[in-house]
């Protein structure tokens, strides 16, 4: 498991809330709370079972989740997006509004539950069907740093160099956006998953600024330590 499924495991999704937004004569519409969903403790469920390390029980509890909120808005004409944070509502709510279309903003429940679907699916040796769970994460939330990170590193796994730097990179931007808890691992997760593909490119000079930064974020960083250490034996044996 990666350590940052395991922060994201200890973290649950936020609280249930729904921003409707349409567009009345160039205003926005309210925000509504809605109750608890039942879903939320099934999620809670399946996140147990994977930090258990039995990812095979917590696919079906996954799929019955991913069933019902599919069923649920199948018919929704409206932009739907699945926020994690309350940052993110508002950030999607915004993102409705510029394309001046109806929008709805719900919890975490539902992209969530394709993100644990795409872990646990690499979990159980089964990898090459996860990203297409991540894909739908990431399209019910495109900000979220998380996701990108892990999908950045299927294309990692893959060599998939563009990909992997794409996805790093955009991680790199919500990074902003996570929880105080998260806000510098992400950070520092993003551009040393960008460093590592200028390295594989043979870009030294630009992993090592990445590395640099990751350092001057946190100094006890030693993932980071070992990875700019590598990146200066290459330079100096290419010199």
């Amino acid at each position: 498991m990666s350590v940052l499924l395991a922060l994201a495991l200890a973290a649950r999704p936020v609280q249930p809330v729904a921003v409707t937004q349409t567009q009345d004569k160039g205003g926005l519409a309210s925000a509504t709370q809605q109750p608890k969903d039942p879903l939320v403790g099934k999620l809670d469920q399946a996140t147990d079972l994977i930090r258990s390390g039995k990812s095979a029980e917590a696919l079906p509890i996954l799929d019955e989740i991913i069933a019902a909120e599919e069923n649920r808005y199948r018919d929704e004409k409206r932009l739907i997006f699945s926020a994690q944070s309350p940052t993110e509502v508002i950030l999607y709510a915004g993102m409705g509004a510029s394309q001046k279309k109806s929008t709805i903003v719900l919890d975490g429940t539902w992209s969530a539950a394709y993100f644990y679907k795409g872990f646990a699916l690499i979990d159980v040796n089964r990898a090459d069907e996860a990203k297409a769970y991540f894909d739908k994460a990431i399209g019910l939330a495109p900000m979220n740093g998380q996701f990108l990170a892990e999908r950045g590193e299927w294309f990692k796994s893959r060599r998939d160099w563009a990909g992997a730097y794409r996805d790093f990179e955009a991680a790199s931007t919500a990074a902003g956006l996570a929880s105080d808890q998260l806000k510098s691992f992400e950070q520092r997760r993003a551009w040393r998953g960008m460093a590592f593909v200028r390295t594989e490119q043979g870009e030294l000079n630009e992993a090592r600024q990445l590395l640099q930064k990751c350092l001057q974020l946190d100094g006890g960083d030693d993932k980071c330590k070992h990875e700019l250490d590598y990146v200066n034996r290459l330079t100096a044996s290419s010199n």
